[in-house]
């Protein structure tokens, strides 16, 4: 993603552009598949802004989670990631490789959800469908 666009992005929920919100966000758009923690984040973009510090990483992710432009992910309780991807979709978390990834669901099921639960007198904001499994890499390796 460049430059530009984040910017566009980030001054239309009047977020200030600044270099590290711009590269923490291009980082979780260059690496939507990956869904990176903090860790991650700060290992890899400390080597272009030496000055990066995690309360950095971590007080801009609140704030794109508060403008809803990144998603929170908690599969597992000691881990959360960080998704940019925010339309209805679910994640699969394989148990052998750890890895994180997309599932699409068909967006009637969330509509349908909403409207169910909204018919209770609930109002319902978001909501987050976790899966675990095996991964289709690691099948394909004990298949061998």
């Amino acid at each position: 993603m460049n430059t530009l666009h984040v910017k566009e992005i980030l001054e239309k929920k009047e977020i200030k552009p600044s270099l590290h919100r711009i590269k923490i966000f291009e980082y979780l758009a260059d690496n939507i598949m990956s869904h990176p923690t903090v860790d991650m984040i700060y290992q890899d973009i400390l080597k272009d802004i030496p000055t990066l510090s995690k309360t950095t990483i971590y007080n801009t992710l609140k704030t794109f989670v508060e403008n809803k432009i990144v998603r929170v992910i908690t599969i597992d309780e000691n881990e959360v990631r960080f998704d940019v991807k925010i339309d209805a979709h679910a994640h699969m978390k394989c148990v052998k490789c750890n890895s994180l990834y997309n599932v699409d669901v068909d967006p009637e099921l969330f509509s349908k959800f909403f409207e169910e639960n909204n018919k209770n007198k609930h109002k319902i904001f978001e909501t987050h469908i976790y899966l675990r499994g095996i991964c289709d890499k690691c099948l394909n390796k004990t298949e061998i």
